[in-house]
């Protein structure tokens, strides 16, 4: 079998974009459609609703593009990684959509590559315990067996036609996108970023850069004492530290990195709620 290291990560690259992109305003688009308020009241009522209906419509076409995409681009991935070790056409293909299976073989064949999607599965994991109450306690091979079956990729695909309710969506949207990073990386030998690492990179950029307009504060200091993100994480931190909030905005308003777009708006989002607290905590008393 013949292997364009360049063709599969151009797919996994396109499916990542896609997962990535900005859904369109469909209700928008369909109330202007509809012209609504132009109608009588009978029809007015009738155009809503079927207007409320597609828009429900297209929502659920979307989430189940998204798994199937990423389903697929991952399963392409990981059949690029085998291929390139050495495994047969035949035995790559027996696998199907099983993610599971092929994650279980990537094991087996190249150690040093699951270790690598492992590590940025957990990354994963505790990055969504960290914006999330949910906590997740599993590893990468019972999640692949339990959201990477094919059964889920075919369900997605033909559920429009068949009139399937309750589709399985796969799995958690981030786990798709960094997977699929991941592979991006480890398909050219690489070793890929996980989401921990790049959000501490990008603060500690943000923090200097910040601390350029506050030269008062050791920034040197304060990012010689550890990790970054657990501290960025404490609210006091950033109540008292205008150089770390300015930091946290930075990230929030101009990162490339949608994860890291979503955890600083997060961490922006609790600052602002624990001042608001503390502000009405400070008119009752």
């Amino acid at each position: 079998m013949s292997l364009n290291k360049e063709d599969v990560w151009a797919d996994l690259r396109y499916a990542l974009d896609e997962l990535e992109r900005t859904p369109l305003d469909i209700h928008g688009r369909l109330k202007d459609a509809a012209n609504l308020y132009e109608q009588p009241e009978d029809e007015f009522s009738k155009r809503l609703l079927q207007t409320a209906l597609l828009s429900i419509a297209y929502s659920n076409a979307k989430a189940r593009s998204d798994a199937r995409n990423a389903h697929e681009a991952i399963e392409k991935g990981l059949k690029a990684i085998l291929i390139d070790g050495g495994q047969s056409e035949k035995q790559v293909r027996s696998r199907g959509h099983q993610l599971h299976q092929l994650l279980e073989d990537v094991q087996q064949h190249n150690p040093t590559a699951f270790k690598e999607l492992a590590r940025c599965f957990d990354s994963t994991i505790q990055f969504l315990e960290s914006v999330t109450p949910l906590r997740h306690n599993t590893n990468i091979l019972d999640y692949f067996r339990e959201h990477g079956k094919s059964e889920i990729f075919i369900a997605n695909r033909y559920a429009s036609i068949e009139g399937t309710n309750n589709t399985p969506g796969g799995m958690i949207g981030y786990i798709y996108r960094e997977m699929i990073r991941a592979l991006m990386s480890l398909i050219f030998g690489g070793v890929p970023k996980d989401v921990i690492q790049r959000i501490e990179v990008e603060a500690r950029k943000a923090i200097l850069t910040e601390s350029k307009r506050a030269r008062a504060w050791d920034a040197a200091e304060w990012l010689n004492r550890g990790p970054v993100r657990p501290r960025l994480e404490v609210i006091e931190n950033l109540k008292n530290n205008r150089v770390l909030r300015a930091a946290v905005r930075r990230c929030a308003r101009q990162s490339k990195d949608s994860l890291i777009q979503y955890w600083a708006k997060m961490l922006r989002h609790n600052q602002v709620t624990a001042r608001r607290k503390t502000r009405a905590a400070q008119r009752v008393g």
